[in-house]
């Protein structure tokens, strides 16, 4: 089968994804975990798709870092069994599309070094699911200092640092301008990557673009909220929306307020789906709702795409997209649940 201009193993891939769905955890069991503890979600866990992680770590943590250990490791495998069971150019979309994880790591690695935290910790926490193997990741961790780390990533071609993002980490202990960075540059060889000549290939692109969308209307809302200058916002802005360009983007953030941010996703193709959020926003000036939304937006549109063509790369980018956001989850009631957080508060923060 000929998809995107090369071969894959697109019916098999998709048969494998479709069967991992069923593993998934549903909304009602999502109701079953906000009512237990911590402890009872840990023990919950260890007899699911996520026993063998819950095992591994249960004598070294114990708690919500038990669960944000055990998820995180388990998402990890499964991405690189995903990525394993692919072939052809199917393999290619797959593996580009997880290069976001190289940028997850990265950050992850750097942080850490920042915080000064345990080199265990870290690594445990990473997800060794792009381009840069574990044994590379945890080379990066044992080094001692910021510098060691910086002069080992200059040599990675595909990152582009340049002397001034070097010396931004090292010098001043800056991450920003770095994480920006590396951010606009997953987006930019992805887009790069997929060509629009077929119809699935053309709507992964117009959905890696309404990824693009959502985050930079994420971005805009939080640093609104707080006031941030015109020129600090579109800094942080990426460009290749497909609804929100940069030049439509600057408008918002010239504004003095979240108003104009609103405003604009009254007038989006998204409103329909965010009309709820965006009421329960005016009335409370609660973020949280509003973000969650956008995030639900994007999964339905995964979905949509997936289910208009059940034979290429969009069931798997679905797949990997759902479990991640069950990975999420499942921290967010842990997290929450050690934070002493009602029930309540901790289910309007899930995307479900």
């Amino acid at each position: 089968m000929r998809l995107f201009g090369g071969r894959g193993n697109y019916a098999y891939a998709c048969a494998r994804v479709n069967a991992r769905k069923s593993f998934l955890l549903s909304k009602d069991t999502y109701s079953r975990l906000l009512v237990m503890d911590v402890h009872e979600l840990g023990r919950f866990l260890g007899e699911t798709q996520y026993r063998e992680e819950v095992t591994r770590y249960a004598a070294r943590y114990s708690g919500a870092n038990l669960v944000e250990v055990a998820v995180t490791r388990n998402l990890a495998d499964t991405y690189a069994a995903v990525l394993s069971f692919t072939t052809g150019h199917l393999r290619d979309m797959v593996a580009n599309y997880l290069r976001r994880w190289d940028t997850f790591n990265v950050k992850t690695v750097l942080r850490g070094k920042v915080a000064g935290a345990r080199d265990d910790e870290v690594i445990d926490t990473l997800v060794p699911a792009g381009t840069f193997s574990e044994a590379y990741l945890k080379s990066l961790v044992a080094m001692q200092s910021l510098q060691e780390v910086m002069d080992e990533l200059v040599k990675q071609p595909a990152l582009r640092l340049t002397p001034e993002l070097v010396r931004d980490v090292v010098d001043a202990g800056r991450l920003a301008p770095f994480e920006d960075h590396l951010d606009r540059l997953l987006y930019y060889d992805l887009l790069a990557v997929v060509k629009p000549t077929s119809n699935p290939e053309r709507l992964l692109r117009d959905f890696v673009r309404r990824e693009i969308d959502v985050t930079n209307l994420k971005i805009l809302l939080k640093l609104k909220m707080d006031h941030i200058s015109e020129e600090k916002v579109v800094r942080y802005l990426i460009p290749g929306g497909m609804e929100f360009s940069i030049d439509a983007l600057r408008p918002l953030a010239q504004g003095d307020n979240v108003l104009p941010v609103i405003e604009a996703l009254e007038k989006s193709s998204m409103y329909e789906g965010l009309k709820p959020a965006i009421d329960r926003f005016k009335d409370t000036r609660k973020l949280s709702g509003l973000t969650i939304a956008l995030d639900k937006a994007l999964i339905g549109t995964s979905e949509k795409f997936a289910h208009f063509y059940p034979l290429s790369v969009l069931p798997v980018v679905n797949y990997m997209i759902r479990k991640k956001v069950e990975v999420d989850n499942i921290r967010i009631i842990a997290r929450g649940k050690e934070s002493r957080l009602p029930g309540k508060t901790i289910e309007e923060l899930l995307v479900v």
